[in-house]
């Protein structure tokens, strides 16, 4: 009796830890409700459109776009245009020789006018700058980061559905089996009370029985919420609004006919694309090494400029007439010591380098080691699928025998109700083993890298 509570309490369980191993997304309350008939593939393609987590990621891969056009707008022309004003309450003063007397006295002067300004435009061009073509090299780099890591969060997105599909299958063959099983045993129940009534069975019969009914009409409603709730659940991976109506097309039997043995030997740990990502993340680390290395170069700058100065003993007259200005020439800025940063800089990103590369030799270990544990669990949990079939469809057989001797009168009320127990035993294992069978077959084909982005 206690066998399916405790299967509902661990479904109820799996789906709270599934409904929060995702990044958390609001949903989309503006659009009125909509009625949908998907499935799996359909569920997916949809989660793929709205999925708030990879509308982020495609957003992140527009940023990437923006920064090489910003390395690479470094590299154009630069225009200001700077312009003063100022005011000089108090002219300074200079002291000059008397030169029509004696020279050793010294006269006061002050220079300059009470007012001053300037306006001028100056164009500047980047001649020569190892950290601006390496910047555009780098960024496009990011680019190819921000579009594996797309990939990895439709990956994501799929697995995510995909698990919460198989929960809300699972969830409505329990539904199934406990309706299934409701009804035998009101037959039965019925079929008891009418023999009590002729006096043929004995009140303790019905009793019995009305127990294991009045139970398992408890579990139907259990059972219900609880697909209620995986398809919230269903909807939420799919950030679909949950006003939506959402009916699947598929059942659980679709994909248990698709379960068998897995090859994991001709698989390639370069499929998956966490491999991918740690690969460009080391041309990253590698660039900025490479730039760390180039520093000691010169940069080069051209620019030209023109513009006006105007003066003026008052402010009124400050701008009756200016003085054009223009100069062009180049600027060259050559690092000949700056201390010891460097060598401690470009050591660093040495090192980056290093661990990079390390990571990426220790994720080819992992990925290993995640097919091999994937594998193992995805095989034992095939062989408990296949008995766990086996032993409900006995028990099926038993509790069908035994129901049939009791209408007969050759077995007791307490011979249907243990066999009942066991069937519903049996059934409850049999959900278990058939879900943690599709669920770790998810599991294998991501480790071994064949779950992809493509729909």
């Amino acid at each position: 009796m206690t066998n399916w509570n405790q299967m509902i309490h661990k479904r109820i369980l799996g789906l709270v830890l599934l409904f929060y191993a995702i990044p958390t997304h609001a949903q989309n309350t503006t659009l009125p409700p909509a009625i949908h008939s998907f499935s799996l593939q359909d569920c997916i393609s949809y989660a793929q459109e709205h999925q708030y987590a990879l509308l982020n990621a495609r957003m992140e891969q527009q940023k990437s776009r923006e920064v090489v056009g910003e390395q690479r707008g470094k590299l154009l022309p630069h225009v200001d245009i700077t312009g003063s004003f100022v005011d000089n309450l108090k002219l300074a003063t200079s002291l000059i020789p008397d030169l029509t007397g004696d020279p050793n006295n010294k006269i006061p002067v002050q220079f300059g006018n009470k007012f001053t300004s300037s306006v001028f435009g100056q164009l500047n061009q980047t001649l020569f700058n190892s950290d601006y073509f390496l910047g555009l090299k780098a960024s496009k780099v990011y680019q190819e980061l921000s579009t594996k890591d797309l990939r990895r969060n439709e990956i994501d997105t799929k697995i995510a559905v995909t698990q919460a599909y198989y929960n809300v299958l699972v969830a409505e063959e329990t539904i199934n089996i406990l309706t299934t099983n409701k009804l035998q045993l009101e037959k039965t129940l019925n079929d008891t009370k009418a023999r009590y009534d002729v006096g043929v069975a004995e009140r303790i019969d019905v009793d019995r029985i009305q127990v294991s009914y009045n139970t398992i009409e408890t579990q139907v409603m259990n059972a219900q919420r609880l697909l209620d709730y995986s398809y919230y659940v269903l909807k939420f991976q799919m950030s679909m609004p949950e006003t939506d109506s959402l009916e699947l097309t598929e059942k659980v039997d679709d994909f248990a006919n698709t379960l068998e043995i897995v090859d994991t030997v001709s698989y390639h740990y370069t499929d998956r694309v966490e491999y991918s990502i740690q690969e460009t993340q080391i041309a990253l680390n590698q660039l900025d090494l490479k730039s760390k290395k180039l520093g000691f170069l010169p940069s080069l700058n051209a620019y030209v400029n023109y513009g006006y100065n105007y003066f003026g003993s008052h402010f009124n007259e400050l701008y009756k007439e200016g003085f054009g200005a223009s100069a062009i020439g180049v600027n060259l800025t050559f690092p000949i010591f700056t201390g010891t940063e460097r060598i401690h800089t470009i050591n660093q990103a040495r090192l980056t380098v290093a661990q990079s590369q390390n990571d990426l030799a220790q994720l080819t270990q992992q990925i290993q080691l995640e097919v091999r544990q994937s594998f193992t669990d995805y095989r034992n949990n095939m062989q408990s699928y296949m008995m766990q079939k086996r032993n409900m469809e006995l028990n099926q057989g038993i509790y069908e025998r035994v129901e049939l001797k009791f209408e007969q009168g050759v077995a007791t009320s307490l011979d249907v109700i243990s066999a009942e127990s066991e069937l519903k035993v049996s059934q409850g294992d049999y959900l278990n083993a058939l879900l943690n069978a599709l669920l770790s077959k998810v599991q294998l084909d991501k480790a071994m890298g064949k779950i992809t982005s493509n729909p």
